[in-house]
């Protein structure tokens, strides 16, 4: 069966699907209005439709239950109900492909409650806000035995938090991890005018954090700073 998604890349997100897909673990940084969760919801579409496995399963997962379903829900029924045999689940937020696969929408808040489940890949949006146990003790064992995929997206929000860390992690270990940080003034998403009107309103410290993907700029008594960023 050739099923078809109706939705076409940006450049970035085409060039972030092929970088996914070679590795299991990416740590994606990107700026507001990037198209991040419209990307990551494809990318679990397309992976779930190909895969081969026996009753495959893949989890979209928010800081909160309430966030999973306002931020994505919408998006994983526009781009999935065209697909011949879909079904949903409105109470679970669940979608049922055709082949077998499931995509379940999540939230982190009582991570206890998703032990027990496998996955075969998974994307933690605004992994900063996420519980800190939620990766390490739930969804990576999880991934385990079909050697699963995950990838964490946000923004960032200081450096003390999981996001920082991970994305440090990633750094360190390119053999298994892929990282990118995509700033608004490098991947021409939102045009300069709009760009320097968000910058009037926002002010500069807090503009560099979430459309220049800046680990420190918001840090509030940061006296380092231009030294911590030449860290990145």
């Amino acid at each position: 069966m050739n099923i078809v998604i109706p939705y076409t890349p940006r450049k970035y997100q085409k060039y972030l699907h092929v970088k996914m897909k070679d590795k299991r673990w990416s740590v994606l940084v990107c700026h507001r209005r990037f198209g991040k969760t419209v990307m990551m919801i494809n990318h679990l579409l397309m992976t779930a439709l190909e895969s081969k496995l026996k009753n495959p399963r893949f989890a979209y997962i928010a800081p909160t239950f309430k966030q999973a379903k306002s931020i994505a829900w919408d998006y994983i029924k526009q781009f999935s109900e065209k697909i011949p045999g879909v079904r949903f689940n409105e109470t679970e937020l669940r979608v049922d492909l055709p082949n077998g696969s499931r995509i379940t929408l999540l939230g982190s808040e009582n991570c206890d409650g998703l032990r027990g489940i496998y996955l075969d890949g998974c994307v933690i949006d605004e992994y900063a806000n996420v519980n800190d146990r939620l990766f390490p003790e739930v969804i990576r064992p999880a991934l385990s035995d079909r050697k699963g995929y995950c990838v964490f997206i946000g923004t960032p929000q200081g450096m003390n938090n999981n996001f920082y860390d991970m994305y440090q992690h990633a750094q360190k270990n390119i053999s298994d991890w892929f990282y990118f940080k995509g700033k608004a003034s490098s991947t021409g998403i939102v045009d300069a005018e709009e760009l320097e009107k968000a910058k009037e309103i926002m002010g500069d410290n807090k503009f560099k954090q979430e459309f220049e993907c800046d680990w420190v700029a918001n840090i509030e008594g940061s006296v380092y700073g231009s030294v911590l960023e030449t860290m990145d």
